[in-house]
Order: structure tokens, then sequence, then C-alpha cells
């Protein structure tokens, strides 16, 4: 008998055990399993994600950091005249404008959030085929919550509406502090943790749509300028962390799927590899926007 057909005969036979195996195990141990490979199918994206290098990531998150503690600094100095007149300009708008405003300003309230982001999670499922993007969204609103309230009961600002005379209330009464901005900070880290799962186009919207939401807080009478500036640096700070636990996650995920890092994305488990062309080329893995 030759050495091949001694190894197909050794190979079919360990094949034939694996089966028997798992047909002697119990139910619930296979039914375990599957819902493992489940879970691991719909973990990983599918497309390649452009996730940051680790250096622009924590540049991300240093930026953030810097101004979240400059604006502290600023309200702790209490060189605010700047902070109230920009405050007039923005809330205190002729009628004409206000009547086109007002409506505009809407779609930043809870609910046109919550719409927003029902909208985002639906798409980044659809697109990438994960719950990655959806638990990185979820990490970086929890973080950039958590720290913008923290920052609220150490600063302990009163709203714009409570103390700055002539200044327009457009909303119900907001509850807790003034400094700094929750939703701001919220919907940037969202935006900007989701960067690597959209569309270009669609990513540029999400940053712009949380901009246009620290707008409305001071328009609607509940936030100063100097709140919106910090509620963006935590927002930054919280994105640049879990981006930099994107790259380093799925960085590892490339090395033990593909053997080496990538060149230009990361392609996780499952998102597939390019063809080869001859010796010179490279799978795609784990590389940096």
């Amino acid at each position: 008998m030759s050495s091949a057909s001694f190894s197909s005969i050794v190979a079919a036979g360990f094949r034939t055990a694996s089966a028997v195996s798992q047909r002697g195990r119990p139910e619930h141990a296979r039914s375990g399993a599957g819902s493992m490979t489940w879970l691991e199918s719909w973990w990983w994206p599918k497309r390649p994600a452009r996730v940051p290098r680790a250096r622009t990531a924590g540049l991300v998150a240093g930026l953030g950091a810097a101004l979240a503690g400059i604006s502290a600094v600023v309200l702790k100095t209490g060189t605010l005249g700047w902070d109230e007149s920009l405050f007039r300009l923005l809330n205190e708008v002729p009628a004409a404008a206000a009547q086109v405003l007002t409506p505009l300003s809407r779609l930043f309230l809870p609910a046109g959030i919550i719409t927003a982001v029902a909208l985002i999670v639906v798409y980044v499922l659809a697109r990438n085929r994960s719950i990655l993007p959806v638990v990185a969204g979820a990490a970086a609103a929890g973080v950039a919550w958590l720290l913008a309230h923290v920052a609220k009961a150490i600063a302990d600002r009163p709203r714009p509406y409570q103390v700055t005379a002539g200044a327009i209330l457009r909303q119900q009464p907001a509850h807790g502090t003034s400094f700094p901005s929750s939703h701001t900070a919220v919907t940037l880290a969202v935006a900007i943790a989701l960067v690597p799962f959209l569309a270009r186009p669609l990513a540029a919207a999400g940053i712009g749509y949380a901009v246009l939401t620290g707008w409305s807080r001071v328009y609607l009478g509940v936030h100063y300028p100097l709140d919106i500036l910090g509620g963006a640096g935590i927002g930054m700070a919280a994105a640049g962390v879990i981006l930099l636990a994107l790259e380093i996650l799925l960085r590892r995920a490339g090395r033990a799927a593909n053997g080496h890092d990538a060149a230009t994305e990361v392609r996780a488990p499952g998102a597939g590899a390019e063809p080869r062309r001859g010796h010179k080329s490279r799978r795609s893995g784990p590389g940096r926007v």
C-alpha cells in the first residue's frame, strides 16, 4: 500500500470518528456550539473597516480631553463674557429666522436623536452584517454619557434660561446642570465611533448632525456655547478610546486570520480575502486610515 493511500485512509477514519463523536454529544452541547458559531458569524464585520491607526485614535482622544479640560478651566476662572455674548447671538434671533430655525431644531430633540440612531443601527447592521458597530456605538455613548454627568455634578453650572436675562427657552425646562452638554457629547461620540463602518458621505453627515445638535442646544436656550465645547471634547475623548480599542481588536483578529498586518484596511475574520496576484500580493488585513 502506498503512503498516499495510507494517508487517505487515516484521514477518512478521523472524519468518521469526528462525525460519530458529534452525533454522540448531548443535544444541548451541539446547540450551544451552533449558538457560538452564529454569534461569531455576526460579530465580525463582513466589510473591511476603515479603522484609524492607534496614533490617530489616540490623537482624537487627546484633543478631546484637552478641549474638555480647557473648557472646564475657562468655566472655573469665570472669564465668560464672550460665552454669554455668543449665547445671545445664537439664542435671541429675529422672529423671521426663528420661524425657520425652530422647526429645524426639533430634529435634534431626544425623539429626533433616537430616530436617527435607530436608522443608523439598521443601516450598519445591513451594511456590515455585524453587531460590532452597534456595540462600538453603544460603548462610545455610554462612556460619553457617564463622563458628561460626572462633569455636570462637579461643575454645577446653572442653565442659561435660569440666570441670563432675556434668554429664550424654546423647549421644556431641562433637567440637571448646564456644563457640559451631554447631548453633544453622546451624539458626537457615536458619530465618530461609527466612522469606520459607514460610507464616507454618511459618516460626514453623522458628524454634521452631531455639530448641529450642539447648535440646537444653544438655540433652544438650555446650554451656553462653552457647554457645547466641553461636551464635544468629552465626545471626542470617548470616541477616540473606542476607536483605539477597535484598532487593537481588529488588528489582532486580522493577524489570527491572515498571519500578518495589512496595508490599508482592517479585514476581520469572515470578511474574505482579496485574490492573490502571484507571490508579491498581500492579503487584506488590519490596516489603518
